[in-house]
């Protein structure tokens, strides 16, 4: 059985789960700031597979089920975290808990994203709502770390919730500006929303943010996202079509409207010399290249081409 951070992953009466030190450490804490002095007879744990999905699997792979149970053990458990106290510290309670490896490992076996939680009573309502949502205290995201907000927003996409995903990210880049994680999130999730010109001014702020720091990975994904969109979508950089400058958030445009630096131009010198672009502009359309004041003044200044 593997251990990871004080957690195990085991089968525990019919169900899988994660159990240890760290599990009580956070239910004890979340216990003792909302007044519970009622500890649950069975151990507190973190349920990753359910009896009633664990028999359908056993049906279903019953040839795999074996491997699903070694491979369980090998999750990453380093990365879970707590939102607070879920539901009625009178009744039935929980901590609302965010584990995307657990969510990742679900869906791999063909299994919907779980609401995870630590239940914290001897009682338990299977049918109720155990997100962020049944928080008892106000969601508030100026209270998370870089980390944390980045696996919100991961947990968000993972259950395709994708307008979420974007509110997140973009709190991230507010909040984090020199994070490359921040934009690197916004840039997906405006590239899947079909808002090119902000995935690619994201992207490109990816790139400089990473600029000495090595991930050459990374910044090639961001590069072959930038390619594409300017081959099929947009104008490159910080020019605009008609409708595009409404894609950037007013909050960031004093990161994004801003001169491409040499290193990303460099990039893209020789971007044409296998591949042409597919992307037409309408010659009578009106194409506008705005900048920032560098007073912080005006946010808005341009001027149309």
């Amino acid at each position: 059985m593997a251990e990871s951070n004080d957690i195990t992953i085991r089968n525990a009466r019919g169900y899988i789960g994660a159990f240890g030190s760290r599990i009580d450490k956070l239910a004890n804490e979340t216990s003792v700031a909302a007044g519970i002095t009622i500890v649950p007879t069975s151990p507190y744990h973190i349920t990753l597979i359910t009896k009633d999905e664990l028999r359908q699997l056993t049906t279903d792979l019953s040839d795999k089920i074996d491997t699903l149970y070694e491979n369980g053990t090998k999750i990453d458990t380093k990365n879970i975290f707590s939102l607070g106290l879920g539901g009625d510290p009178k009744g039935v309670c929980w901590v609302v808990i965010i584990w995307n490896a657990g969510n990742i490992f679900r869906k791999k076996y063909g299994l919907s994203t779980k609401q995870f939680h630590i239940t914290l009573s001897n009682t338990d309502d299977h049918s109720t709502d155990k997100s962020l949502y049944s928080l008892r205290e106000t969601f508030l995201t100026e209270n998370l770390d870089l980390n944390t907000l980045d696996h919100l927003v991961l947990s968000y996409n993972l259950s395709d919730q994708y307008d979420q995903v974007f509110i997140y990210a973009r709190e991230m880049c507010n909040r984090f500006p020199d994070s490359e994680k921040s934009w690197l999130r916004l840039a997906d999730i405006a590239r899947r929303n079909d808002q090119y010109k902000l995935a690619m001014l994201a992207y490109a702020r990816t790139i400089q943010l990473l600029n000495g720091q090595g991930n050459e990975k990374v910044q090639e994904y961001c590069s072959k996202k930038i390619f594409s969109c300017a081959s099929i979508y947009t104008e490159w950089g910080c020019l605009f079509g008609e409708n595009e400058l409404d894609q950037i958030p007013e909050e960031l445009k004093r990161y994004l409207l801003t001169p491409w630096s040499q290193v990303i131009r460099q990039r893209f010198v020789n971007i044409y010399s296998d591949e042409q672009p597919q992307f037409n502009q309408n010659p009578r359309e009106h194409l506008i290249m705005p900048f920032t004041d560098p007073r912080g003044r005006h946010q808005n200044l341009g001027k149309y081409l």
